[in-house]
């Protein structure tokens, strides 16, 4: 599991990069676009459709990303230097995440980040959702084409390592500083999410230990 929540993201930003990599040769959005064709995203996409239409909670949810306090948390986390160093790197890359990012930020009301078909639900809820997409992700075959990759793709491999290089200390202390990032935390607890496992992988991930 260690690089799949990465993965996800990125493939996401992949997709919706629509101006092509300044390189001539192979690209790390072509890596990725290899891991955008695995997953399923017509069912993520009914599924988000489903929560947002028809979950009290999730909409709750959805318009606290629209509220003054995640407004706060956006703002602080995009700040934060080593977080810019990666997004930068991906930008370099040829991948516009700061245009998807502005994306995200439009549709929310949020400040820009700056480069320097209804059906029943089976559960409800910000945990019941997350628990479905997890259910959804083909998690072998991420984890098998990502391993793949780090032996066949020099440009994969640097941007990992670069990933990799990030002090999760830095986020460690942002989180702990940010009185608005540990409210947020606080209410995903509040809707049944499983904050500390989730902390918990990705602190594993950067080989962080307390």
């Amino acid at each position: 599991m260690k690089a799949i929540f990465i993965i996800t993201t990125l493939v996401a930003i992949a997709a919706a990069s629509h101006i092509p990599a300044s390189s001539p040769a192979r690209s790390l959005k072509e890596d990725l676009l290899e891991f955008v064709d695995l997953l399923p995203l017509d069912e993520l996409t009914d599924l988000v459709v489903r929560y947002i239409t028809s979950d009290k909670e999730f909409q709750k949810a959805f318009l606290y990303l629209q509220g003054e306090e995640f407004s706060a948390v956006w703002d602080q986390f995009f700040a934060v230097k080593e977080v810019k160093d990666v997004l930068n790197h991906v930008q370099d890359t040829g991948l516009q995440v700061y245009e998807l990012l502005n994306e995200v930020a439009d549709f929310l009301g949020l400040n820009h980040v700056e480069s320097v078909r209804v059906m029943k639900l089976r559960s409800s809820g910000l945990s019941g959702f997350f628990d479905e997409v997890l259910e959804l992700l083909p998690v072998e075959e991420l984890k098998a084409l990502y391993e793949q990759k780090l032996k066949s793709s020099p440009e994969f491999k640097a941007f990992f390592d670069k990933v990799l290089s990030l002090d999760f200390q830095k986020l460690v202390d942002f989180y702990q500083s940010s009185k608005e990032t540990q409210a947020m935390v606080q209410k995903l607890r509040d809707h049944g999410v499983d904050v500390d496992k989730f902390f918990d992988m990705v602190a594993g991930f950067f080989g962080y230990s307390s």
